[in-house]
């Protein structure tokens, strides 16, 4: 890492300590804490314009991070990983994107798990299927047809939401793209999705794992910290090589995401190692953390059920760890039947 990023990963972090309540005092307020103060920080600083620069997303990617560390709101890691795919069309700040699969045939139906940049949302990015052709649209989120509900899910630190349709005009959406070019639209919005849910789930894991070993070394059994235990330690050192495996991948896909260059195979491949790594290591991590803590990390003033809860919904997020596993592995294997010559693609590859 350069000194400009860990120099930067200062200041997010100081940002966070000044405008968002530590995790030790989750519980005692409310869920998810008010963002408006973090909200105009960020906006103050910048951190939305991140990408406009050579290699923002580089400097993006450790505020994603450090935002999940600290269970911060989603809706400054929407913007950062959808702004650059529908800038010029809408202000990012007003426009909502889907976290799951994309979308329904034409614009009727639901789609779940929106993730928004606040509650004046507009518009609503949305893929849906329009005479045989894939199509990229702005949905508006209270316009005629369609609204915008609010969810309810396993994780309290974030705020979902669901854009019903049910009888959207015909020239109502404002269309972004058609066919080949919606395609590829979709999977850009995809492979940032994927890298920014694995970079908000490494952040869950290294404080996951800071918070154990913190608590290993004053928390006493038979007049001895339990960090002195071997069984202790060796599932910290588990713990600890969960993180840094997830952290190189991670990383790899950060920079090829960050070359502005059209994703190739090793690119597409790198982001779903990266997304399936980070995702599964968080889950890992967090349920041995709340092992470690005993009865404690069982309570709900505690902040580790709510490490886990964000790991597990971000592990459901986007594709599952197991299909991004397999389609890497199909990739490995057509590469060594055809001596590394390019195959068929991975879903949401450029050919």
């Amino acid at each position: 890492m350069t000194g400009e990023r860990s120099s930067f990963r200062q200041v997010v972090r100081q940002v966070l300590a000044d405008s968002w309540p530590p995790l030790a005092e989750y519980a005692s307020g409310v869920l998810p804490p008010n963002a408006e103060r973090l909200r105009k920080v960020s906006d103050e600083l910048g951190w939305w314009e991140l990408e406009d620069e050579d290699g923002g997303f580089a400097f993006a990617s450790i505020a994603i991070q450090e935002l999940g560390g600290a269970l911060g709101p989603g809706e400054l890691l929407q913007g950062l990983c959808v702004n650059p795919v529908i800038a010029g069309s809408a202000d990012p700040r007003r426009v909502a994107c889907s976290w799951g699969d994309s979308g329904p045939g034409g614009f009727s139906g639901e789609v779940s798990w929106c993730l928004a940049p606040g509650d004046d949302v507009e518009r609503v990015l949305v893929f849906a299927e329009q005479t045989g052709e894939p199509v990229a649209a702005l949905v508006r989120s209270q316009g005629a047809g369609a609204r915008l509900e609010p969810m309810t899910g396993s994780d309290p630190t974030r705020r979902f939401w669901r854009l019903v349709m049910d009888g959207v005009p015909p020239g109502e959406p404002e269309i972004l793209a058609r066919g080949d070019e919606a395609a590829l639209l979709m999977s850009e919005v995809e492979q940032r999705v994927s890298v920014g849910l694995a970079l908000d789930s490494l952040g869950i894991a290294r404080s996951a794992l800071a918070l154990t070993v913190a608590y290993a070394k004053i928390r006493e059994q038979f007049g001895a910290p339990i960090g002195s235990f071997q069984a202790v330690k060796h599932r910290c050192v588990d713990m600890f090589v969960l993180v840094e495996t997830a952290d190189v991948l991670v990383e790899a896909a950060v920079t090829a995401l960050a070359s502005g260059a059209p994703l190739g195979p090793s690119g597409v491949a790198s982001i779903a190692m990266a997304k399936a790594a980070s995702c599964d290591a968080a889950a890992e991590v967090t349920r041995l953390a709340l092992q470690t803590h005993g009865g404690i990390g069982y309570t709900w003033e505690h902040p580790c059920h709510l490490l886990l809860r964000r790991a597990k919904l971000n592990q459901a997020l986007g594709r599952n760890p197991r299909s991004l596993r397999r389609a890497v592995a199909g990739r490995l294997v057509a590469d060594a039947l055809t001596g590394g010559q390019e195959t068929t693609p991975l879903r949401g590859e450029r050919k």
